[in-house]
């Protein structure tokens, strides 16, 4: 292979692995995300609530003064001790003082399982019953952002120039020609070592304080370091570049660039990848740093050698020829990791609004922009080399590129110190809890149970198919898709609810309910059984009348003689089930269903006609997946029950012996 095309070769590559900077982060921090907060970000509450509480996606630690809560004129209301869940991704404080009418903002600061300390606040309003958003309020901060990107460039130059440099060295020595080798530049071995062992031990520093160096540098109890992951990432960080610095003075290069990968296994612990795919992510992270540091930092040595050897009028070409080929495989490595982790890790929708309207967007651009001009100063040094053969390599745009990717490595340490964007639409790994009065209703959609509860800003919906439920044990291995339309009071028109996963079978909308008869039609399917259509109704506000079930149980309990109705079916595609007609005594009936205890955990009035005389309810047993419609008659005794249950849905009418000369008429009317 001629000068020229080997100079061509190494363009070309230089353009390619530079191109590939546009990739993830090196290790892209797994920064705790606020999933929801009770009171609900951005929402409305009629009262005072009780406590403040936090949901993140993963484990966090409360910091010193996690929680601050400022009333409507800037003022601090007090708050208990911040506590954490027992799973560690909540974080909870009571409300010591009865708040009045107006809006509130909760400043909150929490630690995440990488060791950054995040920061965000949000508001909600008390004196309303307006209808609540779900989401994480405004884009949190990582306390200290500024320190921590200038700690983390300095570590990956550190390691770039250390274990890159190392690579590098070894590469050119074989390249020399005899007697020449002791001219060429030294690798930037120690520099490497010591800017990655400074700025590792400030990290680690920082992790004590929560943030702070200052405070990390006072603590008086160091060792507390390694008792959470970050923490011992942190340590071995630390260790891993002082014992690869001994190595170096004792000349065991080999021994120190094996220290040396530990950094960059170290990382993948606590990157996004690991936290979407345990295990297989930090590998990944691993494998894409440990490559991308060899291939920089030995650009980064080949082009000083490079540069000394024209100086002494001596050919680097062989060097770089080397190089080339060792970038080669360098290159399939950063570009198959970065792409599996690009792909494990799901991108925010609207990529216009994240890129243009989030810092994390705004800096991605950047970084982008700075790859453009790396990639044109690539395509200069091709074209000068081909129109200009003669010239001295590498020239000028060599050495410019290597400042462009210093600079990409620094956006890139930026970008793993501020926090991503909020995935609005990305799946919860709990459904939220409810906000205020509650109410529950169900149904059946095909062979699909549907359990709706209700709650101030809210619809948590969940589906269940008969084989999820034969024992306590059961896992639900159906994937299930539910579309759904609200139809308010008053409203002919329906709407569109978007729908957020927060489980297996597991759904929840934000809604503002109207005041009255809120209808909800939802269109359910499953993997391994077929769907259909079913619709529960929600009277808001909720009244909750637990005196109403008690008094129709001691009145269904004196009955002496009924006759029942009743159809059965799992799968409401082929219909209700077959007509069975039974003599009872309203005890046996009472006996025969969930409410007979006369209690039930939501027990709401859904409509009361009085020119027909009927009351109906709703009684909702969520945590059995049990939910019960109750039409009373002005006797107060049951007419019409509809039972949803896990497995089957019940459709009854009951006529009293007073009705019998309209048996042989009988219509049990409405049945869902």
């Amino acid at each position: 292979m001629n000068p020229r095309a080997r100079f061509r070769r190494f363009g070309a590559l230089v353009l390619l692995a530079t191109a590939m900077l546009l990739g993830p982060a090196p290790a892209a921090q797994a920064h705790a995300t606020l999933l929801f907060a009770t009171p609900t970000v951005e929402g409305a509450v009629p009262t005072s609530p009780e406590q403040i509480q936090l949901v993140f996606d993963q484990a966090v630690r409360p910091a010193e003064s996690a929680l601050e809560l400022r009333g409507p004129g800037g003022e601090q209301v007090g708050l208990g001790e911040a506590a954490s869940g027992e799973d560690g991704r909540t974080i909870t404080a009571p409300v010591l003082e009865e708040l009045a009418v107006g809006q509130y903002v909760v400043d909150w600061t929490a630690t995440a399982a990488d060791g950054d300390t995040m920061t965000g606040e949000f508001r909600f309003a008390v004196g309303s019953s307006a209808g609540l958003a779900l989401g994480g309020g405004a884009q949190p901060q990582v306390e200290g952002w500024e320190l921590l990107t200038l700690l983390r460039w300095g570590m990956f130059a550190g390691l770039t120039l250390s274990l890159g440099g190392l690579v590098g060295a070894r590469l050119t020595r074989r390249t020399a020609l005899a007697g020449t080798e002791q001219d060429d530049p030294r690798a930037l071995l120690r520099t490497g070592v010591l800017l990655g062992l400074v700025s590792a031990l400030g990290l680690a520093v920082t992790l004590l304080g929560d943030g702070s160096l200052v405070a990390g540098a006072s603590t008086r109890s160091p060792w507390t370091l390694v008792e959470s992951t970050a923490g011992r990432v942190a340590a071995v960080e630390v260790l891993s570049f002082a014992v690869a610095g001994a190595a170096m003075l004792l000349r065991r290069h080999a021994w120190a660039g094996l220290v040396l990968v530990a950094v960059a296994g170290a990382e993948g612990f606590r990157a996004h990848p690991q936290a979407a795919s345990p295990g297989w992510g930090a590998v990944l992270i691993f494998v894409h740093l440990g490559a991308a540091s060899i291939w920089v930092g030995a650009l980064v040595h080949v082009v000083r050698v490079g540069h000394s050897r024209r100086n002494r009028e001596l050919s680097a070409a062989t060097a770089v020829v080397a190089y080339a080929r060792l970038a080669l495989g360098l290159f399939a490595l950063v570009l198959a990791t970065g792409t599996i982790s690009g792909l494990l890790l799901a991108g925010p929708a609207g990529l216009r609004d994240t890129l243009f309207g989030t810092t994390y967007g705004r800096w991605l651009l950047a970084k982008i922009t700075l790859v453009v001009v790396i990639a044109a100063l690539a395509l200069l040094a091709r074209h000068h080399l081909k129109s200009r053969p003669a010239l001295a390599q590498p020239g000028s745009t060599a050495r410019l590129e290597v400042v462009g990717l210093a600079g990409v490595l620094a956006v890139s340490a930026l970008l793993t110190s501020l926090s991503p964007p909020v995935l609005r639409d990305a799946e919860l790994p709990f459904p939220p809890p409810p906000l205020g009065p509650i109410s529950a209703a169900g149904g059946r959609a095909g062979w699909i149970g549907v359990g709706a509860t209700a709650s101030e800003g809210q619809l948590l919906v969940r589906l269940s198919t008969p084989d999820t439920e034969m024992s306590e044990d059961a896992v639900d291995t159906n994937t299930y898709d539910l579309d759904a339309n609200l139809t308010a009071a008053g409203d002919p028109a329906s709407r569109h609810l978007p729908l957020r996963r927060c489980g297996p079978g597991c759904f929840v909308a934000a809604i503002d309910w109207q005041r009255g008869q809120n209808t909800v039609t939802f269109k359910a399917d499953s993997s391994d059984f077929p769907g259909g259509t079913t619709a529960v109704t929600v009277a808001w506000p909720p009244r909750q009348a637990p005196a109403l079930l008690r008094r129709t149980v001691r009145i269904m309990g004196a009955i002496p003689e009924l006759t029942l109705y009743e159809q059965v079916t799992s799968n409401t595609n082929t219909g209700l089930g077959d007509e069975v007609r039974l003599q009872l005594t309203g005890q046996q009936l009472l006996d025969s269903d969930p409410y007979g205890s006369g209690v039930a955990p939501t027990v709401v009035v859904i409509d009361r006609d009085d020119n027909a005389g009927e009351t109906v309810m709703a009684l909702g047993y969520p945590g059995e997946g049990t939910y019960v419609r109750l039409t009373l008659d002005h006797h107060g005794r049951i007419t019409r029950e509809t039972l949803t249950a896990p497995n089957h849905l019940t459709t009854r009418s009951i006529v009293y012996p007073e009705e019998k000369h309209d048996l042989h008429t009988h219509d049990p009317g409405p049945r869902t």
